[in-house]
C-alpha cells in the first residue's frame, strides 16, 4: 500500500512499504500518478463505502474537506510541467501532442489526504493552470462561470488500487479542456474513521 505524510519540514515523502524508514521524494508520487487507468464503472472500482460520496462529488473538494474537517486543507505542489499524457487521457483531451500536468497534494492537519492531477493541453489551459501557482484548482474551476464540468466522471485506480475520480472540465470562452484527477489516499479514510 502507498501512504503519504509529510515531515516537518514543507516536503512531501511517500512511504511504499509498511517500513517508516523506507522513505522517497515527490517524484515517485508524480510517477504512481501517471500510471493511473481508467475503471469500467464505479462498482468495478469497488471502493471502500465511505469513498461513495467522495468520488460522485459535484461540488469543490478543497470546501468538501474543509467543512468535513473544520480547517481549511493545505496544498502542495509537487510539480508540473509538460509530458507525454497516458493514451486515455490524450483521447479525452483530443491531442497527441505533450500535455501540461500539475500534480498536487491536499493535505489535513499536515498529512496528505488527496493526491491530484490535472492535464490540459499547451495553450490557454496550460497558462491557467500555470497562473494558479499554490492556489487550489478549485477557486479557479468553481468562480468562472466560463469553466463548465461534464457530467461524465472516470473511475480510477492507481496500481496500489488507491481509488480515484476525473472530471473534463471545458472553458465555454477559450480552447481549452482540462482533467482533473483526484485519488483519496488511505490517511483519507482514517481521518474519516473507517
Amino acid at each position: 500500500m502507498l501512504c503519504f505524510y509529510v515531515d516537518q519540514a514543507p516536503t512531501l515523502h511517500t512511504q511504499t512499504s509498511s517500513d517508516p524508514v523506507a522513505l522517497a521524494d515527490s517524484t515517485d508520487a508524480i510517477a504512481h500518478l501517471r500510471q493511473a487507468k481508467v475503471a469500467d464503472s464505479l462498482a468495478a472500482l469497488a471502493p471502500a463505502k465511505v469513498l461513495l460520496p467522495w468520488l460522485q462529488l459535484t461540488t469543490s473538494l478543497t470546501q468538501h474537506l474543509r467543512a468535513t474537517f473544520g480547517v481549511r486543507p493545505g496544498l502542495m505542489v509537487l510539480g508540473e510541467g509538460l509530458e507525454q499524457g497516458n493514451a486515455w487521457e490524450c483521447a479525452a483531451l483530443q491531442t497527441d501532442e505533450p500535455l501540461y500536468a500539475r500534480h498536487i497534494a491536499l493535505t489535513v492537519g499536515q498529512q496528505p489526504v488527496v493526491l491530484a492531477r490535472s492535464v490540459t493541453t499547451q495553450g490557454a489551459g496550460m497558462q491557467a493552470l500555470t497562473n494558479l501557482q499554490t492556489r487550489p484548482l478549485a477557486e479557479l474551476l468553481f468562480t468562472d462561470a466560463s469553466w463548465q464540468r461534464s457530467g461524465q466522471i472516470h473511475y480510477l485506480r492507481l496500481a496500489d488500487s488507491t481509488s480515484g475520480r476525473g472530471c473534463y472540465w471545458r472553458n465555454q470562452l477559450l480552447p481549452a479542456g482540462l482533467l482533473v484527477e483526484e485519488f483519496f489516499l488511505p490517511s483519507l479514510l482514517v481521518k474519516l474513521g473507517s
